[in-house]
């Protein structure tokens, strides 16, 4: 309901053209290129769909031809693993180096392997014990021992372990499969390790419509149809981890916006790795035809929304002028000028409104001359008065006659020797001063603080032990402005008011502080108090404009007024009072620094 108004209230302020041209762009132009849209966008979808579809089926297939490649090379691995003739071979201890190398002559297993398994590429087996090096039994070193792959192989304690690394002698990386070793008394005799042949793996994937990706554990490309980016890690992989079966990434790759179709799988008896078989689709390649129908249809939607915008531009633009020429009329009606000579073409709605303008513009004229400029008058008088009120405090003493005759009497208390007269004199002199000749313009929050200083310095000496005060200020409002003259007329109303018909002693506390969006000025007294009748009086007075105060003094009511005039109707002074309890007179102000008022 809130923005629905919002909403009402914008289209209110719109001038009628536009709101014809918007209601034309919202029921035709939008709807007709939103549907343009919709069918556009739900073609491309199709499109893309099917080309998903597509690569999911053919990802299916690639998947169930690794599971067969890598079956065969964990069948491999768990022949070498429980091959009694290895472990004889690898704990035996030889007399000589040619014992040794007969030995290796009769154990042809690996070759056998090679020769009859073409998904192997080689079978590498890293021995624990510092034997005779040669194509397939190699020595592990200090060197060899130190590869992350050695050590994950020796820490998994025959769990199979699917890694990609170099081949020992060629240096060349491809996918391996390791497994460490273990002799009957569960010594480590070595590591085994499996290199896939990376022709078997070009031949899963060879054909494919669209380029084919073989990743290890979401990270590295083992095998790519466009042999680019082989061993590097696939930027395509989201963080969160996915479950097996197929799903979709939208990414970047290559530098171009692609789908990547993913087939997520866990080999046989792989515990710890995972392979992803991934189809990239670019996506502009896919699109490039249905955007061309697109384009052609958008530019025959244009074309006919062109059209039509030229022939509602036209009636719009005529309407437009009628609806212009009288509102000019009006505004001229309006700023007192009242003969109207011109006919507004046409004979609609238009042209009535017209005629009617001309036959009450001399009614217009006459209220307007009864009430509205009596009335600006009226006001104008106000505000003249409100600012008399102000100026005849300052100007009922010639200030220099004020001066020179308080700093006779100082000075006479001083060769009298009557210090306390004197300061009397010096404080009385010095609050004079700064009321006087101030005008009506903000000044520091803390000369006005000053001012009142010196004005209760000086009823503490008129009243001595039975009268003192408090100030509470915050540091953070001192560096505002204030207009002058608004809280000593406060205090002084407190003293004279409150605490003078009191017999006991009285006190006075200041207390200004700095709220979030005004500064709360308080001025609270222990005096006699106000009664309810006439603290309802007293409050209903100071919002009466027509009440004149009196000329004599500033009073609650200029002070209330002057807020009103100079900050608006927000703040203002407040009153709260408890007969013989005390007084408590609040104003508010707005936070003003300098040069902002």
């Amino acid at each position: 309901m809130f923005f629905k108004q919002k909403w009402m209230r914008l289209f209110d302020y719109l001038k009628v053209k536009h709101k014809l041209l918007g209601i034309y762009l919202i029921v035709t132009a939008i709807p007709i290129l939103l549907v343009g849209a919709y069918l556009n966008y739900s073609t491309r979808d199709i499109v893309l769909n099917n080309s998903l579809n597509e690569a999911k089926a053919n990802v299916d297939k690639l998947e169930l031809r690794l599971q067969t490649i890598f079956n065969r090379v964990t069948d491999i691995a768990d022949m070498v693993y429980i091959n009694q003739n290895l472990k004889e071979l690898l704990e035996h201890d030889y007399g000589s180096t040619l014992d040794m190398y007969n030995a290796y002559n009769q154990y042809p297993i690996f070759d056998d392997f090679l020769k009859y398994y073409d998904e192997v590429e080689t079978i590498q087996f890293f021995m624990n014990k510092d034997m005779i090096t040669d194509s397939h039994m190699i020595y592990a070193d200090g060197m060899v021992k130190n590869q992350s792959w050695y050590k994950e192989a020796i820490a998994k304690e025959g769990r199979l372990s699917w890694v990609y690394m170099e081949n020992y002698w060629t240096r060349k990386k491809m996918l391996a499969l390791t497994r460490s070793v273990y002799g009957q008394s569960h010594d480590l005799l070595g590591v085994l390790v499996i290199y896939v042949s990376p022709d078997m793996l070009r031949s899963v994937v060879e054909g494919e419509p669209y380029q084919a990706l073989i990743t290890l554990d979401r990270s590295t490309i083992i095998y790519n149809t466009s042999n680019k980016q082989i061993g590097e890690e696939a930027s395509f992989f989201e963080q969160e981890e996915q479950p097996f079966g197929n799903y979709v990434i939208d990414s970047e790759f290559g530098g171009e916006h692609v789908k990547v179709n993913v087939h997520h799988f866990q080999p046989d008896k792989s515990l710890d790795n995972t392979f992803q078989v991934s189809t990239v689709i670019p996506v502009d390649d896919v699109m490039k035809e249905p955007n061309a129908v697109y384009a052609k249809g958008f530019f025959v939607i244009v074309g006919a929304l062109t059209i039509s915008l030229g022939l509602i531009g036209i009636f719009i633009r005529s309407f437009h002028k009628r609806i212009q020429q009288l509102r000019k009329t009006m505004y001229q009606v309006a700023k007192g000028n009242f003969q109207i000579n011109e006919q507004v073409r046409g004979h609609d709605e238009i042209s009535d409104v017209y005629r009617d303008l001309m036959t009450t513009s001399k009614s217009v004229q006459k209220i307007i001359d009864e009430v509205y400029i009596h009335k600006i008058k009226e006001e104008t008088w106000r505000r003249k008065q409100k600012e008399m009120d102000f100026k005849m405090l300052a100007s009922q003493i010639n200030p220099h006659f004020l001066y020179n005759t308080l700093e006779m009497i100082r000075m006479k208390a001083v060769l009298n020797k009557d210090p306390e007269v004197a300061k009397l004199v010096k404080m009385l002199s010095k609050m004079m001063r700064s009321a006087l000749e101030r005008t009506d313009r903000p000044i520091p929050i803390t000369e006005e603080i000053t001012l009142i200083h010196n004005y209760l310095d000086i009823q503490k000496m008129r009243f001595g032990d039975k009268f003192y005060y408090q100030f509470e200020i915050e540091d953070s409002v001192k560096d505002y402005y204030i207009f002058p003259l608004l809280i000593q007329p406060i205090v002084e109303n407190a003293i004279i008011h409150g605490l003078e018909p009191k017999e006991d002693s009285g006190f006075i506390q200041l207390t200004i502080e700095e709220e979030d969006h005004y500064i709360q000025i308080e001025v609270k007294d222990n005096g006699v108090g106000i009664k309810r009748d006439t603290l309802v009086e007293i409050r209903e007075r100071l919002d009466d404009q027509e009440y004149l105060s009196d000329g004599n003094s500033i009073g609650l009511h200029n002070v209330h007024q002057r807020l009103q005039l100079y900050y608006g109707e927000r703040f203002g002074v407040a009153i709260d009072s408890i007969v013989g309890l005390g007084t408590t007179m609040t104003l508010r102000i707005p936070k003003i620094k300098q040069g902002e008022a």
